[in-house]
């Protein structure tokens, strides 16, 4: 089965799609992309690519917006620690590539996991300072 070009080209436009962008998705050349045009048709299994691409792309834009609100909340929290603090804090969870804000975060919601860590291995005045900062 083959589609009209057209039908192809008005997709990519108005998801705002280049045809190089698609040509590098979908691991097809660029140039058999633009012959589609020269030869008025496009395979079938184009529009599957292109659906598929464009779902993606809207999954990618949740996320990176999921994600921008996730460090706005973050970011928001006033914890009045010390850069030192903040590192004694962030080695504690050492490997794990979370941010002073974000272990704090998950240590004030109650997350036995952050909890049990944060106890462990943060000192006395440093865990005193952050839940002074909760109330």
């Amino acid at each position: 089965m083959k589609i009209n070009h057209l039908l192809f080209d008005k997709i990519l436009t108005t998801k705002k799609i280049t045809k190089k962008a698609f040509s590098e998705y979908a691991k097809i050349p660029y140039n058999t992309v633009a012959g589609w045009k020269k030869s008025g048709t496009v395979p079938a299994y184009v529009m599957v690519i292109a659906r598929d691409m464009v779902y993606r792309k809207t999954l990618d834009e949740k996320a990176r917006q999921q994600m921008q609100r996730g460090l706005k909340d973050a970011s928001t929290m006033e914890l009045n620690l010390l850069p030192k603090e903040k590192k004694r804090i962030e080695s504690a969870f050492w490997g794990m590539n979370y941010i002073a804000e974000e272990i704090v975060q998950e240590v004030l919601k109650g997350n036995s996991k952050f909890v049990k860590q944060f106890n462990e291995n943060v000192p006395k005045n440093i865990r005193e300072k952050v839940m002074k900062g909760r109330n």
